[in-house]
């Protein structure tokens, strides 16, 4: 038998549903030819993506060793600086630990003299106030006329000669700085110390110091009390005199008032408190003149 003849229609490219697949066909081919191209490209692009991050990460990477770098040479300079200083704290410690020691041998020696400066203290606090309750009143100066002197009796005998009117420093002029009041009531007060006259000299040294505080010689004026109260033998009072003295931390008769003062405890007999006075002179002025006649004096009163 024949075959059975096919009832599919012929497809002809140029005929009926052919062409149409024809057409397809000749579409795909030339979509894949445009593909090629584009899939080239995009794989270009990606390549050249890549390759520039690579790129900024060895940047990056560089400026993170610089940055190490850096820090390691910063570290090393810090570490240099903590030996230094190490070093002087070593060296602060030893200085701190031998000025221990020598605080430590001069402590005992440094508190003997504050308890014995606290006892005179206090002993001249009661004899001041002795004095003003008693309403003590020194006598007729050597000056006045027909005036006895103000004590009679001899001073006692002392281990060494000590001047009893000769002071242990000059009578400075008038300063510069102070108004011609000022000056004028200096120099007639030490007019009358030098003629003397000390109970008026003293009242004119008062007069000075409450109209002239402010005044340099103010120190020299409380002196020159205390000076003419020890020249006329009224040693309690001169000691309290002198004691003032000292309250004029700038000024310059601090030395000779110490040196008077010791000689007036000497006077009254107390070698115990003139010792310790001399003692402060010398250890706080050593370079005074009168620190040479205070070490004379500790070295008799030794023996």
């Amino acid at each position: 038998m024949l075959a059975a003849k096919s009832t599919r229609p012929f497809l002809s490219p140029t005929l009926g549903n052919g062409r149409h697949l024809w057409l397809y066909t000749r579409a795909v081919r030339a979509s894949r030819c445009l593909l090629c191209p584009v899939l080239l490209l995009g794989f270009w692009l990606a390549g050249c993506a890549t390759q520039a991050d690579l790129q900024q990460v060895q940047s990056e990477r560089r400026a993170i060793r610089t940055q190490v770098a850096n820090t390691d040479a910063s570290i090393d300079s810090l570490g240099r600086q903590v030996q230094q200083l190490q070093g002087k704290l070593e060296e602060f410690e030893h200085n701190l630990t031998r000025l221990s020691q020598r605080e430590s041998e001069t402590l005992p020696s440094l508190r003997t003299v504050e308890q014995r400066l606290g006892t005179l203290e206090e002993r001249l606090g009661v004899v001041e106030r002795q004095l003003r309750f008693a309403g003590h009143r020194p006598g007729p100066g050597l000056d006045e006329p027909g005036g006895p002197s103000a004590q009679t009796t001899t001073p006692p005998s002392l281990p060494f000669e000590m001047p009893l009117t000769t002071p242990p420093g000059s009578i400075s002029l008038p300063s510069t700085t102070d108004t011609p009041e000022c000056q004028d009531l200096y120099r007639g007060a030490v007019r009358l110390f030098q003629d003397r006259q000390y109970r008026p000299a003293i009242q004119e040294f008062r007069t000075f110091q409450r109209r002239c505080p402010e005044s340099q010689m103010a120190d020299d004026a409380q002196y020159w009390i205390g000076e003419s109260h020890y020249v006329r033998n009224d040693y309690n009072r001169a000691i309290l005199e002198f004691n003032d003295v000292l309250s004029y931390r700038r000024g310059d008769r601090v030395a000779a008032a110490l040196l008077r003062q010791a000689q007036a405890f000497l006077a009254i007999g107390d070698k115990t408190d003139a010792r310790l006075i001399l003692q402060k002179l010398v250890n706080d002025h050593p370079s005074a003149t009168q620190t040479l006649e205070a070490q004379t004096m500790l070295q008799t009163l030794g023996r």
